[in-house]
């Protein structure tokens, strides 16, 4: 098998000849030209692409952007300018310093923003990367976020949308409805493209949240979305990458097909094999803390061994991935994971 066949057969929950293993191109491109990744395609690994279906037009809408450099460190500022008024954004070096929103008034326009924005398809740009990427390179279907969570990570900050949703309920809850029209359409364009896996990159943790919100706000959006992708044959992801234990019962009924990112102790704070009893029908495609690519060879194996007997009993429904950082080490580490794999799918 190469990796695009593992990934199917992991996505179909059947057994590859061995558990697949990709990074994504996010995190790989910052190498991409260094020659010592061909042995690692050649020994299996396989890089993914987050590549959108859905084109996002935003209509009496000006888009600004500024990047200049302030103390030996790139800063861009990003302006919206909207008949009701301006909201803008600043990151350093790539990290929002000082995110969309922070006023009801930010609210309001954000909303407006959003209600006038056209949604079409774009699915031969998604066919396109798929030919290009080949043999080693898989695109997937990047769906976004959910509203809550867009409004969390990308438009207010954990911090500000702590405050926001005491302070400016009513203001967010506008917002939320324009959001979640904008995603229930979004969905039915996702569902009638191309492409056999779906990302919602929920980037969800859920101690930001808690069970309550997360019952309120997600679960009755999945119920209702979800089933519509994957009545169109897709496979649907959510990216989970923290700690997840709160929310697991709530988990356990969604209909999401993968846990993406689904990350270990510490930066999770469920095992795997917690994570096999709480969830035993859905995929697992788990992201190694970078912490463990910094241990030596035989520890670095041990983990992965350890993993596997956690995550699966037959090799079925377990893949590994590079999602959050590209090791500082790659060029040792990743071959030991791939190693490691192969004697795993070889006993």
């Amino acid at each position: 098998m190469n990796i695009r066949e593992r990934l199917e057969a992991f996505w179909a929950g059947e057994k590859p000849d061995k558990i697949p293993y990709t990074i994504y191109h996010n995190e790989w491109r910052h190498a991409a030209n260094e020659p010592d990744w061909i042995p690692m395609f050649a020994a299996g690994l396989g890089v993914v692409y987050h590549v959108p279906t859905v084109n996002f037009y935003r209509k009496n809408i000006e888009y600004i952007t500024d990047t200049y450099r302030k103390e030996g460190k790139v800063i861009q500022r990003e302006v919206l300018e909207t008949p009701l008024g301006n909201i803008y954004a600043l990151s350093r070096e790539g990290w929002m310093q000082k995110y969309w929103l922070e006023t009801a008034e930010d609210y309001r326009i954000m909303t407006y923003i959003v209600e006038n924005t056209e949604l079409e398809p774009c699915y031969e740009g998604f066919l396109e990367v798929e030919q290009e990427v080949a043999p080693y390179g898989i695109p997937l279907v990047a769906l976004g976020r959910t509203p809550m969570q867009r409004m969390l990570v990308d438009f207010a900050g954990l911090e500000n949308f702590a405050l926001h949703l005491y302070e400016l309920e009513d203001a967010v809850m506008t917002l939320y409805e324009a959001l979640l029209e904008q995603f229930a359409r979004a969905v039915e364009i996702v569902a009638a493209g191309p492409g056999r896996f779906v990302s919602v990159l929920e980037n969800f943790t859920a101690e930001t949240l808690g069970p309550a919100r997360f019952g309120r706000f997600h679960i009755p959006l999945y119920e209702k979305y979800f089933p519509v992708l994957q009545q169109s044959g897709k496979v649907v992801g959510t990216h989970y990458d923290g700690k997840l234990s709160s929310c697991r019962d709530l988990i356990a009924k969604a209909p999401i097909d993968v846990i993406e990112s689904l990350t270990i102790p510490p930066e999770g704070d469920m095992t795997l094999a917690e994570c096999r009893e709480a969830w035993p029908d859905k995929l697992f495609w788990c992201n190694i803390n970078v912490s463990h690519y910094d241990l030596p060879p035989d520890e670095l194996k041990q983990v992965v061994w350890d993993m596997t007997r956690q995550g699966t009993q037959d090799g079925r429904r377990l893949a590994f991935e590079v999602s959050e950082h590209i090791p500082r080490n790659w060029r040792q580490s990743i071959p030991v994971i791939l190693q490691v794999l192969d004697e795993i799918g070889n006993g």
